[in-house]
Order: C-alpha cells, then sequence, then structure tokens
C-alpha cells in the first residue's frame, strides 16, 4: 500500500511511519525542515526507504512542489498540540491543516484516516462514547476546540462520499512493556511536576483521573485502521486505556521514589492562590491554565470499535506499567529520581 503520512516528525506519526515501514508498505512522508528525526527508536534504521517532502500543512496541498501520484491512503498526523498556542495558529494548522488533507485525499481518490484526540469531548465528564465531536461544546483550551472543529470537516467530507476513518487517542504515554517512548513531551512533564515541590497544593477533585494510553496501542490501533478502512469507514475509534488511572495513585507511586515532593490534592473550593509563596504562585500561574482543568474530572473514554472490527481491546495501565514509564524517564535522564 502507498501511504501518504502527515506529521511524521511527531510522537504518533514517527511510531506510525515505522510500523507502516515494518509491514512493507510503501510510505511518503510530509516533513518540515530537515526531516530526519521521523522514526520511532526501534525503526530510525529504516529511513532510508522512506520518501519524504518538503512542505506545510497550513498551506494548501500541503505547499508541495510536486505532489506525489498513485496515493492508496492519506494518513493525517500533523498537529500543533501546544494549549498556548494562539487561535489563529491551531486554526491554520490543525482545522486548515484537515481541510487541505481533505482536498488531497479527494483529488488522490483515497481514504483519509484522521488522527485527532479522544478530548474532542470538551469538558465532558464520566463515559465518553464514540459519537460525533460538537464543536459547541465548551472546551478547556483552543487545541481542543480546533481538533473538535477538524473533526467537522472530516464528518461532512464523508458524508459527501470520501471514505474516512477517525482516531482518537488519549492521553499518550510508554509502552506498556517497558515504559520506552521515543519522544518525552506531552504529559511526561507532569511526572516531574507531581513530584516537585514547587507544585505544592493543587485544586484537584477527589475522583481526579486521567485517560492515559500506552503508544503501542495507539499504533496498533492506527496500523489496524490504516490496513481495513473499508470496515473502518466512518468510524470515530478511541485509543485509550480500559480505565482511567486515578491522579491519587500516580502521586503515591511518585512519593515512593527518593528525592520527591509529591504535590498534594486539596479541594478545589479551598485552593486559594493568594496563600501560595511567590515560587509556587509563579509556576501554578504557567502551568495552571493549561493542567488545572484536568484535574477536575475522570473522562472514561469508552466504545468498542476497535475491538469489534480488529479484535484489539483497550490495554489495562496498572501501578507496575506506570512505574515503568517513570522509570523510562529516570534511565534517559529526564527525571533524577534515584
Amino acid at each position: 500500500m502507498r501511504v501518504f503520512l502527515t506529521g511524521a516528525t511527531g510522537l504518533v506519526g514517527g511510531a506510525l511511519a515505522g510500523a507502516l515501514l515494518n509491514a512493507g508498505h510503501r510510505v511518503t512522508a510530509l516533513v518540515r525542515g530537515a526531516g530526519r528525526d521521523v522514526l520511532d527508536m526501534d525503526s530510525r534504521d529504516r529511513i532510508g526507504e522512506m520518501t519524504t517532502l518538503q512542505g506545510d500543512v497550513a498551506q494548501p496541498g500541503f505547499g508541495m512542489a510536486e505532489p506525489p501520484a498513485d496515493i492508496d491512503l492519506l494518513i493525517h498526523c500533523a498537529a500543533t498540540v501546544d494549549f498556548a498556542a494562539s487561535d489563529a495558529v491551531h486554526e491554520a494548522i490543525n482545522v486548515g491543516g484537515t481541510a487541505h488533507a481533505i482536498a488531497l485525499a479527494r483529488a488522490w481518490g483515497c481514504p483519509l484516516l484522521h488522527v485527532s484526540t479522544a478530548y474532542v469531548c470538551g469538558r465532558a465528564d464520566g463515559v465518553i462514547g464514540e459519537e460525533p465531536a460538537d464543536p459547541q461544546s465548551e472546551f478547556t483550551n483552543g487545541y481542543e476546540a480546533s481538533k473538535a472543529r477538524a473533526e467537522a470537516l472530516v464528518e461532512a467530507a464523508r458524508c459527501d462520499g470520501l471514505v474516512a476513518g477517525i482516531a482518537r487517542p488519549a492521553i499518550i504515554v510508554g509502552r506498556r512493556s517497558d515504559g520506552v517512548i521515543a519522544r518525552i513531551d506531552g504529559f511526561h512533564h507532569l511526572f516531574r511536576l507531581f513530584g516537585s515541590p514547587l507544585l505544592g497544593d493543587v485544586p484537584a477533585a477527589r475522583d481526579a483521573a486521567f485517560a492515559i494510553v500506552p503508544i503501542c496501542h495507539v499504533t496498533a490501533g492506527l496500523m489496524a485502521m490504516a490496513q481495513g478502512m473499508a470496515a473502518f469507514d466512518g468510524a470515530r475509534v478511541h485509543l485509550a486505556g480500559s480505565a482511567p488511572f486515578a491522579m491519587a495513585d500516580m502521586l503515591r507511586i511518585v512519593a515512593a521514589y527518593p528525592g520527591t515532593v509529591p504535590a498534594r490534592m486539596i479541594a478545589p473550593q479551598a485552593y486559594d492562590p493568594a496563600a501560595l509563596d511567590r515560587r509556587t504562585a509563579m509556576v501554578h500561574r504557567r502551568i495552571g491554565p493549561q493542567f488545572f482543568d484536568y484535574f477536575l474530572r475522570s473522562p472514561c473514554f469508552a466504545g468498542d470499535s476497535l475491538e469489534r472490527i480488529a479484535g484489539i481491546g483497550a490495554p489495562a495501565i496498572d501501578d507496575a506499567a506506570f512505574r515503568r514509564m517513570i522509570d523510562h524517564c529516570i534511565k534517559v535522564g529526564f527525571l533524577d529520581w534515584r
């Protein structure tokens, strides 16, 4: 299969590029800049087997000088995941990029596999199914809102005849078996904060939990969709663990590592920013708008599309798996808890 892949320099796209090559598919990857760091660490020795093209998803036709022909599947992973980015940036990359991906898929006459996020649900809590995203929902940040608008474009295109499926990864963490991840980013920064004395008391619901998912499950789910798009046409597929992982359990595990001073969960009504010392207040002002809202709920992303169609069940993440993720961060020097 001839696959055109955007976002190959990102976490999900890099892992998927390696998996596609390992499965014998021909991959053409859209990259910006040098485009060298594109594959999962287990597959980087195969970079020479992949064709790379310079471009920009924010431009019509992805800004490619010479678009390829004879593409069998377009997988759109590219996005900005910066919560603090401006609305204009989110609109140009996440929404505009998806519109351009749809146009190219139509021109090539191929299906589109769009990689979104489970958090198109916005501030919804509890059990969340694989229903269409509502761009009018209340969102935590511009990233979530832009991904919901992007999904709406894909849904409209599918109603107009485009074969398309939507994958919705939850919060991506390291492999379940050993905690390894090619790029430590995003949620892994919370590991460091959770063990830092600078975080102190944080407002959190008693049952707060995070919908985390190992990168290996995300890659397996995307591969199943990519190789079976006819079956996944019109599907919105949650890629998440079988249950959210409690924030209290994360803090308990962090506390067992030497040199940590874990944050404390306090009731939101008891939180008083004015009572914080200067350094802690500065940290809270910086990270609060990005993360504190996620400390107040426990979404559980339900849905059986992946298991029903491809026989791949959601993985369970226990304390041991979470420790392996932390241990990997220590091993590579991201954390100094020894």
